[in-house]
């Protein structure tokens, strides 16, 4: 699912909703959350992401975070979020590798 321009709140609850809805009716075991187009991650949003990652463990499912930029890092590292079990990824594409087995 990749992410591009700015998410706010209520965005970032439409994303949450449809990840869920996708992993449920698709029973996907891995879903990528791709972040290089986002454009400022404030405090709401990367608290977003971690319960989208939550959340999808509960399903049974892992998330994948690619394209995460070193601002986006920063942010996500200053609020002191719990990222245990949420998988990262520099690029797309090795989230891809990272979920066809070869990552």
């Amino acid at each position: 699912m990749p992410l591009i321009g700015q998410v706010d709140e209520t965005r970032a609850k439409q994303v949450l909703e449809t990840l869920l809805d996708g992993i449920s009716k698709r029973r996907a075991a891995i879903a990528i959350l791709d972040v290089t187009g986002v454009s400022m991650v404030d405090s709401a949003v990367a608290n977003g992401l971690v319960q989208a990652a939550r959340a999808v463990r509960l399903l049974g499912a892992q998330v994948v975070l690619t394209g995460i930029r070193a601002e986006v890092a920063g942010t996500l590292v200053g609020l002191g979020l719990e990222l245990d079990g949420l998988v990262v990824r520099g690029t797309l594409q090795s989230g891809i590798a990272y979920a066809m087995g070869s990552g």
